[in-house]
């Protein structure tokens, strides 16, 4: 390496860390946002999918009005 081996394996050595510290921070923040996100849907109250809700409305206009064959 010329001389340089010193310098490019300490270099090689802190990149090393750097990206291991950069690793478990991030697998760490991401646990706890899971763990966040868990108990926040775990406190929400249940809500109905629009679709359904869009269902239930057009069933119930269609009951309201009568067909018109029958007039």
């Amino acid at each position: 390496m010329g001389g340089h081996g010193g310098f490019i394996w300490s270099s090689w050595g802190i990149a090393l860390v750097v990206l291991t510290v950069l690793v478990v921070t991030s697998i760490k923040s991401m646990r706890a946002r899971e763990r966040e996100l868990a108990r926040m849907e775990a406190e929400a109250p249940r809500r109905r999918r629009r679709r359904d809700t869009q269902a239930d409305t057009a069933t119930a206009s269609e009951k309201a009005t009568p067909a018109e064959g029958n007039q």
